[in-house]
């Protein structure tokens, strides 16, 4: 193998096996205890729960509140230190320049009762921005999501802009395909433009939709087969992953199905290119569900977002707008395609 496919494998992987000895760990218990399947609403501080490459990451409404991972057979969460120091107020956003995390060892986290897990959880969701609330409500009503925020590893052999890693904002298992999805709320200036799209000579974004550009890396990333590949075994894997998770912490709901679905198909699971964009139109709320100001203005750009929209579709992208939280499946299914670099897929 070589030393690119080795140093930029895409991977989902966690030994649960070793997780099931700590389950009367009390953070730990309470920390899977809030965790809510897709496909049901997690309320005001429920949990998402995403596999990674040897660890677990928990979200509330989008936002990630820690890594769960296993050092030498322990589970310990890497948590932000604002999370722990603000212990739920969220009155200090700011307060620490630059990101800085803290470690809470098996010891301290069976010490961390129901109320300091949801102390931590509760600040967690006040850094939730619009967006990831918006994905946190599709996952509400799409059972068959199986990732958030897929990060893709750069590819070590590729140059400037196109090493870094995009991500993908939802992975969802439709049936036996895995379709991925770019989420964006109406107000996000990157989902329009007036000029027609244009890349630079090297690959980088030049003009017109900025979210076409984005899209046309994911499917760079994706078309090299081996990628293919991976991002199906990794799937696979992690899907097996939550199943088995499910199971350890007696979960029930609509994923269960999709999931096992899915695992069932195997090597015949197809991954679909390209994603499709889902837009939000409304302004997602906080936790405590009041209205909120900037609701006007959500509702406004989705009227005005109708000849972008048909400037997104020539270039061969499915887009779906969500005009309120959506109370049932939002998500079409996703076909296989091409992004064109123009519009109405001319050469």
């Amino acid at each position: 193998m070589s030393m690119t496919l080795m140093t930029d494998r895409f991977q989902r992987s966690f030994d649960i096996h070793i997780l099931a000895a700590h389950r009367k760990n009390s953070g730990l218990a309470a920390l899977l205890e809030r965790w809510v399947l897709p496909g049901q609403d997690a309320a005001a501080y429920g949990l998402r729960l995403a596999v990674r490459n040897g660890y677990l990451n928990l979200y509330v409404k989008g936002q990630s509140v820690g890594k769960l991972r296993l050092v030498r057979g322990l589970p310990c969460l890497r948590l932000h230190s604002k999370y722990k120091s603000l212990l739920g107020n969220g009155s200090s956003h700011g307060s620490r320049p630059g990101p800085t995390y803290d470690v809470v060892n098996a010891s301290e986290l069976a010490m961390a009762g129901p109320d300091t897990i949801d102390a931590w959880i509760r600040t967690a969701e006040t850094y939730a921005g619009d967006e990831k609330r918006f994905v946190d409500d599709l996952v509400a009503v799409t059972p068959g999501t199986i990732d958030l925020e897929m990060g893709l590893p750069a590819d070590m052999h590729s140059v400037m802009k196109e090493r870094t890693a995009p991500r993908m904002d939802l992975v969802v298992a439709q049936g036996t395909e895995i379709a991925f999805w770019e989420a964006k709320c109406a107000v996000n200036g990157e989902l329009r433009g007036d000029a027609p799209y244009t890349e630079l000579p090297d690959g980088g974004y030049g003009e017109g939709p900025h979210v076409l550009w984005q899209l046309r890396r994911y499917q760079r990333w994706m078309n090299r087969h081996y990628r293919v590949v991976q991002v199906r075994e990794a799937y696979l894997e992690a899907t097996r992953i939550l199943l088995g998770l499910a199971e350890m912490f007696g979960k029930r709901g609509p994923a269960i199905e999709a999931w096992q679905s899915f695992v069932a198909a195997g090597e015949k699971v197809a991954v679909i290119l390209p994603p499709g964009i889902v837009v939000s139109g409304y302004c997602p709320s906080r936790a405590d569900g009041s209205p909120r100001a900037e609701s006007s203005a959500y509702a406004a750009k989705l009227r005005s977002f109708d000849k972008h929209k048909d400037r997104l579709s020539g270039h061969g992208v499915t887009v779906v707008t969500v005009s309120a939280k959506p109370d049932f499946p939002a998500l079409p299914k996703l076909r296989p395609g091409t992004v064109s670099a123009v519009e109405d897929g001319g050469c």
